[in-house]
Formats: structure tokens, C-alpha cells, sequence
């Protein structure tokens, strides 16, 4: 299965793309500076010399994800590359984070099957770089085992797009209030066509979404970025 991006990103991604090299994966990014590892908070926490507090950026928060002490220790020297300079209420900058070899911090997390990708607001820079890495099977949309109440991976054939008052539903099943189903806001839907996105056309095409399930009927999902959504050409 290939995954799609829209048209117009295939220039930005090609620029940008993450280089894969035998088993593991390298940074590819010229704006980068050198720092010195100076603490390590997990799950996705760093602390630096001299680029101060930084989260991993493009990662789901797992508490329970101890992989990054896997990769790296205190002392080490790294490739800082900052999304931003804005700091969130925790004190960290979003970053991606490379080592000495060149080998790409998140990439490795996600190949290694020990972080999930999810583009949270502000960190959707390379994401779907990590989609491509992605060891974690995702719930068939016609499942009647998808969590409730949790993040989940889904993925299925939309056999239906409906637009109720300004909503737009992407339906998997008949009965739609049973089987699982896609909510787009009017307000996510701009972001949606300003990705590239047009929501009627991805009926009978495959996707794949990543979110927090809840039960509205049937279960659902409601992203807020388009980043979470993908197409997915056979």
C-alpha cells in the first residue's frame, strides 16, 4: 500500500524528505545546531545545554514508552532541530533530535515499534516521514473491537461522505449508528482543503485516521488536523 499525499505537498515533502538509510534513519535538515545532552525525562522529554527544555516533537504521549533511554544518555552530543521557539506551559520547544551517526531520534522510536506518530498543533513538520515508519496495525474500520475512550490507528474503505449542517461525515458502514464514522467540523474542514483535501472525492477510496475514539452511535473519531487523515493508494 502507498500512502497519499496531496498534490500540492509532493514538492514541500520532496525538499524535506527524511532520508532512509539500511535499518535506520537519517536527519536530513540543514538548519541544526550542535548540543550536549544534559537530562532525559521520559517518555519524550530532553533537557539541553544549550537549546534549554525540548519534547520530542511528532510523538503520542505514552507514559509508559521507555525507549528513549535506549538511544540516547546524558553527555551525548546531538543535532537540535526546533520547530519553534515558543515554549509550551511546560517550558519545552518542540524539536526533532539526531545523533552523532546521523540517525534520526523519532525515526527510530517509531521504527522500532516504541512511539506512535500523531501531528500534534505545531508539530505536523515530517510526520508523515514517520507514517512511512510505522510498525503499529491499525483496527479495520468494520471492526467490532475498536476502543472506545483511547487513541486508536483505523483504517477502511468510506463507502459514504454526507454534509449535515455544516458537518461532514465520512461513513464505513451501512448503519452509521453502529459502525465507525469520521467527523469533520466545519471549522477542521478549512484546514482540510487548505492540505489539498476534497472530502467528497475520498468516497470508495481506502484511508487510514488516527484520533481519540469516542461513541457517537457508532464509534468515532474527529480530527482536528488533516495530517491525521491519510489515503491510502493500492
Amino acid at each position: 500500500m502507498k500512502r497519499f499525499i496531496p498534490s500540492y505537498l509532493y514538492l514541500i515533502s520532496t525538499l524535506l524528505f527524511v532520508g532512509l538509510s539500511g535499518f535506520w534513519v537519517k536527519g536530513a535538515f540543514a538548519q541544526s545546531v550542535t548540543d550536549t545532552i544534559k537530562d532525559i525525562q521520559l517518555p519524550f522529554h530532553v533537557t539541553l545545554e544549550k537549546s534549554g527544555n525540548i519534547r520530542l516533537a511528532g510523538l503520542l504521549f505514552d507514559s509508559q514508552s521507555t525507549g528513549l533511554n535506549d538511544l540516547v544518555k546524558k553527555g551525548d552530543r546531538v543535532r537540535v532541530r526546533l520547530l519553534s521557539d515558543k515554549p509550551d506551559r511546560y517550558g519545552r520547544k518542540p524539536a526533532h533530535l539526531y545523533l552523532k551517526d546521523g540517525r534520526w531520534v523519532q525515526g527510530e522510536l517509531v521504527r522500532e515499534g516504541k512511539a506512535t506518530p500523531f501531528p500534534y498543533s505545531g508539530e505536523t513538520a515530517f510526520v508523515r516521514d514517520l507514517y512511512l515508519l510505522e510498525t503499529r496495525q491499525a483496527y479495520s474500520a468494520l471492526s467490532e473491537t475498536i476502543p472506545l475512550n483511547e487513541f486508536a490507528i483505523i483504517e477502511g474503505r468510506v463507502i459514504d461522505v454526507a454534509e449535515i449542517k455544516g458537518t461532514t461525515y465520512l461513513n464505513f458502514g451501512n448503519n452509521w449508528r453502529r459502525d465507525f464514522t469520521i467527523k469533520i467540523s466545519k471549522k477542521a474542514q478549512k484546514k482540510f482543503r487548505a492540505f489539498g483535501f476534497d472530502l467528497p472525492t475520498l468516497k470508495e477510496r481506502d484511508v487510514r485516521i488516527r484520533g481519540w475514539v469516542f461513541q457517537q452511535n457508532g464509534p468515532m473519531i474527529a480530527p482536528e488536523h488533516p495530517a491525521q487523515l491519510e489515503v491510502i493508494e493500492k
